[in-house]
């Protein structure tokens, strides 16, 4: 029969096990606390670097927006397809004036008339200005005739949008020292009307000359040249009515305006254009009353476009000269290239035989 062990042996054991036990739960205490404040510290040290670097990544993450967005409305895809949407707008804005003016007139209201014909066979144009839809001329702002500008045009020869086809989507604007007859098709002049007078080139003589060239707001997106058409295109920005010309600090500003000017050959813009202008400014200085003063563009043959909103770049240009005093008119028509040289003037009877243009239809 097996004995029991001593007491004192079985109470040791007991002991030693339950001191085996208390460091055991010492050590997994401390494994559990220092296991938390590495949690804590890789927290902590996780927030601080968050917050540090959130501006950094946020600001990297816009310029990532913003290089995306300017690279995508460089592509070309893009631009036809934001040039399209412009396109389509004008064109709901313009069958929307329709049916204004034809309820207008339903009410017995008159259409703006005039009397001076301009024959649209002469206009030329690119390949496919055949398949323009004709527009309304009454769409845009400064559309609605030269009555703001009336003293710029001779009584006996008023001049109106209705004058053109309506496939040239035609536009009256008027400037405090000219007139323009403008194409949203060819994003050009038709024709610029100013008054001359001895007394308005003595006021325009003392005025500095801008520069400041800019698009025309008064034209809706889809009919008007941008700045960047004629960037790198080898022509001037053309004045139709020139600089010189104007007799006020606002007329000067005006006459910058894209809708004032052609793509115009460089050397032609500064040697014959320039001294052509110069010559009908001796004239009118000289002559006893109102000189009035037709300037604009023809499209002859296969014509070139230039930038993105493709203005037309004319064939010739040509400068009308009216005598109010002494009713008698003459005019210069010139290509538009360097090597042209200014000769005899012509006609009126000879301008409009060339030109289809009869501005003046109680001189022929």
């Amino acid at each position: 029969m097996a004995c029991p062990p001593p007491r004192s042996t079985k109470r040791s054991a007991k002991k030693k096990k339950a001191s085996s036990s208390a460091s055991g739960l010492l050590r997994g205490l401390v494994r559990r606390l220092v296991g938390k404040g590495a949690i804590a510290a890789y927290g902590a040290v996780a927030a601080l670097g968050s917050a540090a670097y959130v501006p950094q990544l946020d600001q990297a993450r816009q310029w990532a927006i913003s290089s995306s967005t300017q690279w995508l409305q460089q592509q070309a895809p893009v631009q036809t397809l934001q040039h399209w949407l412009a396109q389509i707008q004008g064109t709901a804005t313009d069958w929307q004036d329709r049916f204004v003016e034809i309820a207008r007139q339903s009410r017995g209201g008159a259409a703006d008339a005039g009397a001076g014909q301009v024959a649209s066979s002469s206009a030329g144009g690119p390949a496919n200005s055949a398949a323009q839809s004709p527009r309304a001329g009454h769409s845009d702002k400064g559309s609605q005739g030269f009555s703001d500008c009336a003293e710029q045009l001779p009584a006996s020869a008023p001049l109106s949008a209705g004058s053109v086809g309506t496939s040239w989507m035609p536009v009256t604007l008027c400037s405090t020292g000219f007139a323009v007859l403008y194409s949203g098709l060819s994003k050009t002049p038709i024709v610029t009307v100013e008054r001359l007078s001895r007394q308005r080139l003595q006021n325009a003589a003392g005025l500095q000359r801008t520069d400041h060239f800019y698009a025309d707001a008064r034209l809706r997106a889809s009919y008007k040249a941008e700045l960047s058409d004629y960037q790198a295109s080898g022509y001037d920005r053309g004045h139709m009515a020139p600089a010189a010309d104007q007799s006020s600090v606002t007329g000067m500003a005006q006459s910058f305006a894209l809708s004032n000017m052609v793509p115009q050959d460089p050397t032609h813009n500064r040697q014959v254009w320039s001294k052509l202008e110069a010559d009908v400014r001796k004239y009118a200085k000289r002559a006893r009353g109102n000189v009035f003063v037709y300037t604009g563009p023809l499209f002859e043959g296969q014509t070139p476009t230039i930038g993105r909103n493709q203005v037309w770049v004319p064939s010739h240009l040509y400068k009308l000269v009216f005598d109010e005093q002494q009713q008698r008119a003459w005019a210069w028509v010139l290509p538009n290239r360097a090597d042209v040289q200014l000769g005899a003037p012509m006609s009126y009877a000879q301008f409009v035989q060339r030109t289809g243009r009869n501005f003046l239809p109680h001189l022929h």
